[in-house]
């Protein structure tokens, strides 16, 4: 591809490839200016508004790169873009009875308060220290988002009540919260599901859709990208690109090669053949160029799912030329019929739908590729030999791999690569050590295996220690003390709970834990004590308050019975 000499951004160039858009990449997020007007004005009038489109269509873009921008712009109060991703370095066994996605929500719209404050918190009590009125006593805008709210709404391969219970959770606080406008972000597949939700809560929504780009504003925004990036003749070359991402190559009856136009225009596969092309400095766009660098991207991504799932690259390549064939049933979904090898999880399907390769059908049960663009390419990649990972992560993305399998449900993978991880060479850092560790005690003790839990934590905890992590160590203390108690070790728990008890006095949440284990060994009015203690200074410990209300109710109904013991 032609380049002048003009600076540019080096680590991007005018594509961002596979990725979605950041507020970073504003300079370069063009084409869309119609639906982000759409979708502030959708959110600032109304209460709840959902953004709906398929995997890849741009979501995630429009709301990070086009619409908090622009509300923040106007002066608006915006909360950090909300995820999901279940994090060990607050265990799950200090707090085991508050929903662990609440937790996540929470830490992503409040990043810089995430371990020390705040865990023990609910949605609406978040949302009501974040409130503000104006000086006549009516509430100021508040704007919050949950990205990939599909996360909830999927079923995983290990089910449980916290993914509904969220969503119930944020319905709730709309009631609770008048300044409060929530957008929620989902993929249409989902959106049946989510408008059942909102309408057993009674809440009135607005909804927006993104779909793919028409042909024109495909070259327009591809040509103000190239422009702002240097490079020269930008009209010409992104006509020449979407011409080529829109090219279905075929074979008529005859046995002639055939091609056919798309109506419209995939972002991701723009992107993705963009950014590919652009690195490798060609500007042909050729069909042969864009059928080598997909191939080479199809199979650098289905080297990296296998590796992510412990499955070989045979199994998800052999599984999406069953999606690619024309006319056929589509690839199977798993559980659904003709899906034998067990394998396949849904997770795995899920991590093809998430990098852009397969769409599912109405009904769910089958899968098709994505865009008919990839079908060639697809086919190419069989007599392609795969390249060899033996070791293809850090151990850093092994960490975000295991949490990010936690958080779809799949904890036995989850645990096979932080076990994978602790073994590598070289050994993880101290930090990681300790993350890994910690999560495999939580994978211990959801499971309902506490006594390998309290060992689990029990070593993060010596670890951090040898840091210096006094507020770390203090968590893992109150877990491996909660483990301890269901695991029927009472005398160590107590002795692990005075040792916490003795570094948290400004974590409202340790204390609170700690609270709670005592209640569970009987201890009642010292837990009751020091949950008092705990609400005095901070109102929003939420599972502090309900924890509280629960032992009053029980001594309440116990008539006047003495509690057992002292601490």
């Amino acid at each position: 591809m032609a380049r002048n000499s003009a600076p540019r951004t080096p680590h991007t160039g005018p594509f961002v490839g596979a990725r979605p858009f950041g507020a970073r990449d504003r300079r370069l997020f063009h084409g869309r200016a119609e639906t982000v007007d759409a979708l502030v004005q959708a959110w600032t009038t109304a209460r709840l508004t959902v953004l709906h489109g398929d995997a890849g269509a741009g979501k995630t873009s429009l709301l990070r790169a086009g619409a908090v921008p622009a509300l923040t712009d106007r002066g608006a109060r915006v909360l950090p873009v909300g995820h999901l991703l279940l994090d060990p370095a607050f265990p799950s066994a200090v707090l085991p009875e508050q929903n662990p996605f609440t937790r996540a929500l929470l830490a992503s719209w409040n990043p810089g308060g995430f371990p020390t404050h705040g865990p023990g918190t609910s949605t609406t009590d978040f949302l009501r220290d974040h409130e503000r009125v104006d000086r006549y006593g009516r509430p100021l805008p508040l704007f919050a988002a949950l990205d990939q709210a599909e996360l909830l709404l999927r079923t995983p391969d290990d089910p449980g009540p916290h993914r509904a219970a969220l969503v119930d959770e944020l319905l709730v606080a709309l009631h609770d919260h008048p300044g409060l406008h929530l957008l929620l972000t989902v993929r249409t597949e989902h959106l049946a599901d989510l408008r059942r939700m909102i309408a057993a809560h009674g809440a009135d929504h607005t909804e927006v859709r993104v779909g793919p780009l028409d042909p024109d504003t495909a070259v327009s925004a591809t040509a103000r990208a190239l422009d702002t990036a240097g490079v020269r003749h930008p009209l010409t070359v992104a006509g020449r690109l979407v011409e080529e991402v829109r090219t279905v190559p075929g074979t008529s009856a005859s046995g002639a090669a055939t091609a056919a136009l798309t109506d419209t225009v995939d972002p991701v596969l723009l992107q993705t053949v963009g950014a590919l092309l652009y690195a490798e400095g060609s500007d042909a766009f050729a069909a042969d160029d864009v059928d080598r660098a997909l191939t080479v991207h199809l199979s650098l991504v289905l080297e990296e799912v296998a590796a992510e799932h412990l499955v070989p690259r045979d199994l998800p390549h052999a599984w999406l030329r069953r999606a690619a064939t024309p006319g056929g049933p589509g690839a199977p979904a798993p559980g659904a019929e003709g899906a034998h090898d067990p394998d396949l999880t849904r997770g795995l399907v899920h991590t093809l739908q998430d990098r852009h390769l397969v769409t599912p059908d109405t009904d769910g049960t089958a899968y098709r590729l994505r865009h008919p663009r990839l079908a060639r390419p697809l086919a190419d990649l069989a007599a392609r030999p795969p390249t060899e990972h033996p070791e293809p992560w850090t151990t850093a993305h092994r960490v975000v791999v295991a949490r990010r399998a936690h958080t779809r449900g799949e904890p036995d993978l989850a645990g096979e690569h932080a076990r994978r991880a602790l073994r590598s060479t070289p050994p993880p850092r101290p930090r990681e050590r300790v993350l890994l560790t910690s999560l495999l005690g939580d994978l211990a003790f959801e499971r309902g295996d506490p006594a390998v839990a309290a060992a689990y934590y029990a070593e993060a905890a010596e670890l951090l220690e040898a840091v210096g992590d006094g507020a770390g160590v203090a968590r893992l203390l109150v877990a491996q003390s909660s483990s301890r108690l269901q695991a029927g070790q009472r005398a160590a728990a107590l002795d692990g709970l005075r040792a916490a008890a003795g570094r948290a006095h400004g974590d409202p949440s340790l204390r609170t834990g700690i609270g709670q284990a005592l209640w569970r060994v009987g201890q009642s009015q010292s837990a009751l004590d020091l949950l008092d203690a705990v609400l005095v200074g901070d109102r929003s410990a939420s599972e502090a308050r309900r924890t509280r209300n629960r032992i009053r109710a029980e001594l309440t109904s116990a008539r006047g019975l003495t509690p057992r013991g002292s601490w």
